[in-house]
């Protein structure tokens, strides 16, 4: 499959793989240069294969209530949150951005590319409220502009001011070039910036403009070590269902207070027994490259295993979000097996980059 902005990608003499069935940019310069140039300037990321359902009709709420983890009916126009669709035993079948269009009328849903066909099956069977269910992800684009000079691009392109839009909103703006575009505030990589979803027949133009006004084109490779500098999870790596939220340490996600969601009593009794891991950052204290599957060791017991990891661009050592033993806490030690070296790590909270801005 391929995004509107592939022949973009080509142009730009990209190196191009397999992303779970995308042909996507895994980058264009290199991963360290573009993962600097976000952090520092401005970096543009094509994350069309992601899904886009929408979700309407007098039943929407009810149904949302459901299957989601956060206060649906809550939700004011134009505010997004991050949530998660969960199994009965509380693991994440996908985590999601859900956006409130029309309160009570209209939301839609971001979910994660490649799960997008089995949500949206898995949400089929769960609909018993007749809510009026629509996948416009194939005309839909998304871009992602990020970085502490995304806001003067975007003044200059589409004649926003982002210091308009609060974190975690969107708005929707009808432009004359673009159609009508939504634009919001949640992005993956805590450098700030924005999220454009637009039709797909605009993407290559909006694209081209934000690229000429300065955003350097970035790939999958630099989006991975953004997000893992700021310790937010990535489905399949880190968060799957066999985790839960309480042990990925994202319960902020999760209303246990309302009075029925699937999954919720799964969860209710882990949060009063305690979770038996709990989904940590390490920082390496030797040189060295950490990778999911990596065991962590204490002493001569196994203390858990790494998920995601790879060398800070910022910090220039190993990082990495690793599922520990609840008996390992922040500021202990405990050594990551690289090929058969134990080296020495450091538990920590993340984001390990601390001092950038956060969208």
């Amino acid at each position: 499959m391929r995004t509107p902005l592939y022949h973009e990608h080509e142009k730009l003499n990209a190196k191009i793989v397999d992303f779970h069935g995308w042909e996507m940019p895994v980058w264009y310069t290199g991963i360290r240069e573009e993962h600097l140039a976000t952090r520092n300037s401005a970096g543009i990321f094509d994350a069309s294969h992601m899904g886009e359902i929408w979700v309407s009709g007098k039943e929407c709420v009810p149904f949302l209530e459901r299957v989601l983890t956060r206060n649906i009916a809550a939700m004011p126009k134009h505010r997004v949150l991050y949530g998660f669709f969960l199994n009965e035993r509380g693991g994440i079948i996908d985590d999601l951005t859900i956006y409130c269009v029309e309160p009570g009328e209209r939301y839609m849903l971001c979910v994660n590319a490649s799960n997008t066909p089995r949500d949206l099956d898995w949400m089929n069977v769960q609909n018993r409220e007749g809510a009026v269910i629509e996948d416009r992800s194939p005309e839909t684009a998304l871009i992602a502009l990020q970085g502490p000079d995304a806001g003067g691009i975007m003044k200059a392109v589409l004649g926003l001011d982002l210091d308009t839009l609060k974190s975690f909103t969107f708005t929707i703006l009808a432009t004359r070039d673009y159609g009508d575009i939504m634009i919001s505030k949640t992005g993956y990589t805590g450098a700030g910036g924005t999220e454009i979803f637009l039709p797909a027949a605009k993407a290559s133009g909006l694209w081209s403009s934000l690229v000429e006004q300065g955003a350097a084109p970035c790939g999958l490779g630099a989006r991975d070590t953004l997000r893992l500098e700021m310790g937010y999870p990535l489905h399949g790596n880190d968060i799957d269902e066999t985790t839960t939220p309480l042990e990925a340490g994202l319960s902020f996600a999760v209303n246990l207070e309302k009075p029925s969601f699937i999954g919720r009593e799964a969860l209710k009794e882990q949060s009063s027994s305690g979770v038996s891991r709990r989904l940590r950052g390490l920082v390496l204290r030797d040189r060295g490259v950490p990778r999911q599957g990596c065991i962590c060791v204490k002493g001569s017991e196994q203390v858990g295993v790494v998920t995601s990891g790879s060398v800070s661009p910022v910090l220039g050592t190993g990082i990495a979000l690793a599922y520990l033993d609840k008996s390992v806490g922040e500021k202990d030690e405990v050594e990551v097996i690289v090929r058969e070296k134990h080296l020495r790590a450091s538990v920590t909270r993340p984001p390990f980059v601390r001092g950038t801005a956060h969208t």
